[in-house]
Order: structure tokens, then sequence, then C-alpha cells
């Protein structure tokens, strides 16, 4: 299967790669505005985002939303056990290269425990209408994800919305999908 798999990453991201850097900024930029409109959003205290490598949706702009004082924001960073940890992120925050090159919160980051973060933003190679999400092959984020009870929102380009990904046992099944084109939500 995972063969498969990775012949959909590859399409996936390749159709991903093929968006413009202003068409992905202005992709970003409405899904973005989706987001911040949604009831899943406008009530979690704590929210997971990511720091958006290469092509990837960004989400940076949310930072300037915690400024505000109403929501916490929190960021992955990969340790050496090669488990996934977030760690509280703002505007002002100092982050670093970490594991694939990825930036993460700096160590002296306070560290948020998953079981309190009430809103998960995914980033994905690809996923399909039923909330399987294909990601980047290091299984970090289904190890992380498994048993929170956070709402789990995949995020990336329309582009990565494909008809069917087989899920395998370990994969976390997401609850929504969130784009240029607005939410979509999975039962």
């Amino acid at each position: 299967m995972s063969s498969a798999k990775d012949v959909l990453r590859r399409e996936a991201l390749n159709r991903r790669a093929a968006l413009t850097e202003e068409e992905r900024a202005q992709k970003s930029d409405a899904a973005i505005k989706h987001l911040v409109q949604t009831a899943v959003f406008q009530t979690a205290h704590t929210v997971a985002i990511y720091l958006p490598l290469k092509t990837e949706l960004a989400l940076d702009s949310l930072l300037k939303v915690a400024t505000k004082g109403t929501q916490r924001f929190v960021a992955p960073r990969i340790l050496a056990d090669n488990q996934m940890r977030f760690y509280q992120v703002n505007e002002s925050s100092i982050f670093e290269r970490g594991f694939g090159n990825i930036l993460e919160p700096g160590m002296n980051s306070p560290s948020v425990q998953s079981e309190d973060i009430d809103l998960f933003l995914v980033p994905l190679a690809a996923c399909d209408q039923r909330g399987n999400r294909l990601g980047f092959g290091g299984g970090f984020y289904d190890r992380a994800l498994v048993n929170q009870r956070g709402f789990k929102l995949g995020v990336g380009f329309s582009v990565q919305l494909v008809e069917h990904i087989e899920r395998e046992a370990h994969d976390v099944t997401l609850n929504g999908f969130i784009s240029e084109d607005g939410v979509t939500y999975f039962r």
C-alpha cells in the first residue's frame, strides 16, 4: 500500500507546488478568512498551528490574532525520541530549524500538553472526503493526535483534496478540511 500512497503523495504535492507564490499567498489568506469565521476556531482556547514549509498553506498570520489575548497558539517541535510536543508561540517567538529543516518553537518556549489543545490545524499532502489524511510519511502527527479530544482540522489547498486515500490502522482521521474554498466537515 505504501507505493500507492507514495504516488498519491507525489501527485498531490506536485499539484500544490504548481501553484505560484502569489496564488499560494492569496489562497492562504482566503483559507484563514474562512477559518476565523468557524465556530470551532472561535470557541477554541488553545489552537495548534504549524509553521509552513516550502509550498504549504501559510498560517503565519494567525499569530497576529494571538496578540489579542483571547486564544493561545502552540506549534509542534520534534524531540529526540521522534515524538511531537507542542510549545506556546506568538508573533515575537523565537523559532529555530529542527527536524527536516522545519521551523520550530525554541526550547525555552512554554510547553503545552496535547490534552489542553482544542483545535489542531494539521498540515497534509492530501485529504479525502472521509477525513483520511495522507501526511509526509513520518507518522509524527498520527502519533501526536491519537486519542486526542481536540478537533482535528486538515489544512491545505483545494488541489490537495483527492477522491480516496486508503486508511491504515495507525492513521488518525480528521474531523474536517479547510482550504481557500472553505471548510468541509466529516462525520
